[in-house]
Formats: C-alpha cells, structure tokens, sequence
C-alpha cells in the first residue's frame, strides 16, 4: 500500500503525529544554529586571514576585526568570486554523475511507518577514492601548489555551498506539505523554523534520488577532505 493510498483513507494523523517536544532548545536554538553557521565560516575567512593581517591575539577581538572588514566597501566587492561559486556546483554535478555512473549495491532501508523499504545505493566511498585520485594524480604530477585552488576561491565556493543549502532546504521543506509524505516524527511541530532546520519530510526524494543521504555523505564529507588537502 502506497503513502498516498494510506493518507487517503484517512490516517495521516497517524503515520505523521504531531512532534510534542523540541530538540536543539527548540525554534530560538534552532535560529542560532542556522544563522551561526552560516556567519562563523565567514567570519573566519573575512577577519581570520592572511589578507585581514592574521586573527586577532584574542577571540574576544574577532567581532571588532570582522566588523572592520565589513565597512570596506571596495573589499566587500572584491569578494565576489563567480568562478569559485561556479567551482561548487561543478563540483556538486560531478557526485551527481558519481552517484549514478559509479557501481553500487542497492540496498534496503529500515521499514518506514507505511511498511515500506526504501533503497539506498550505495558507493559514496568509491566517489570518495575516485576524487581523490584525481587529486592525488594533480599534485603527483604538478606539484603541490597545483591544488591550492580551494584555497584561493574559498569565499566564492562557500557562497555557493551556502546558496545550494537554503535553495535544497527551502524545496524540501514547501515539498513536504504535498499530500502523500510521511514526515518526520521530529519536524512535524508547526513552527515553520523548527521544522524547517529539523527536517519536516523524513525521505525527501526525486524518484529514486535521496536528497538527504546523498548530501550528507557525498558533496559534504568528501569536500571536507579535499578542502583540508587544498589548505594543507
């Protein structure tokens, strides 16, 4: 029996019960961490960096440091890097075309609430291996500074990470309210900013494509490796 099928006679309340307590000091908790992560990354880049003169002696410092950056308007423009904001999508299309050229087993999920199985496939660490071959094969024959370019367009490639996050979360959570979807037992409260930085749809999907699973463990974990390699 599909979600749908089961909504439609009528036990929705059932399959997606109310969430009745809060996680993360509930909406005030979930707005700092929203917001906070968002700010902290460039509030390192911006006022923690060799072009900022290095970080302050103290950490007390950094908001006055930061703020000073901040009313430079010709630096402000200079931050613009579309090449670097190009960068991150050609690099989140790349795990895309990982994820479904790669070979890897399809397997099966917890059971759902509806009785259903989901299918996962399963090759992220061979993407893994697969970009870090490549960048191994870079700076093997090139040299080391011929993967400094994380580095170099870090703020234009942490603008676009920021832009695909809001852009995939704002879509997740509006797709959710779609008839049929078995939601979340943690992001089903009716704050909207609750639910939306816990997650309102437990499986977000296009087809067979899980949106979750895919960026929590592919454009994510492997740029993590690749960043700490590029700033090495």
């Amino acid at each position: 029996m599909s979600k749908k099928q089961i909504t439609s006679n009528g036990s929705a309340s059932v399959l997606n019960p109310r969430t009745t307590s809060y996680e993360f000091l509930g909406p005030p908790g979930a707005f700092l961490i929203t917001t906070l992560t968002f700010i902290f990354p460039y509030t390192f880049a911006f006022a923690c960096s060799e072009k900022a003169g290095g970080c302050p002696r103290s950490f007390s410092e950094l908001p006055a440091q930061f703020m000073d950056v901040l009313s430079d308007v010709d630096w402000w423009k200079a931050q613009w890097d579309p090449e670097g904001f190009a960068a991150y999508f050609a690099w989140y299309a790349f795990t895309i075309v990982a994820w479904a050229v790669i070979p890897g087993d399809w397997v099966d999920g917890l059971p759902l609430r509806t009785g259903e199985r989901l299918q996962y496939k399963i090759n992220a660490f061979s993407t893994m291996l697969l970009a870090l071959g490549i960048v191994g094969g870079l700076i093997f024959t090139r040299g080391p500074s011929s993967f400094t370019y994380i580095y170099e367009h870090w703020v234009g490639i942490l603008t676009g990470a920021t832009a695909n996050a809001i852009v995939q979360a704002m879509w997740c959570y509006l797709s959710s309210f779609r008839e049929g979807h078995l939601l979340a037992l943690g992001g089903n409260s009716g704050n909207h900013l609750y639910d939306w930085f816990m997650g309102r749809e437990l499986n977000p999907r296009i087809g067979i494509f899980d949106i979750k699973t895919f960026n929590e463990l592919r454009p994510g974990m492997i740029l993590w490796t690749l960043i700490n390699i590029s700033m090495a």
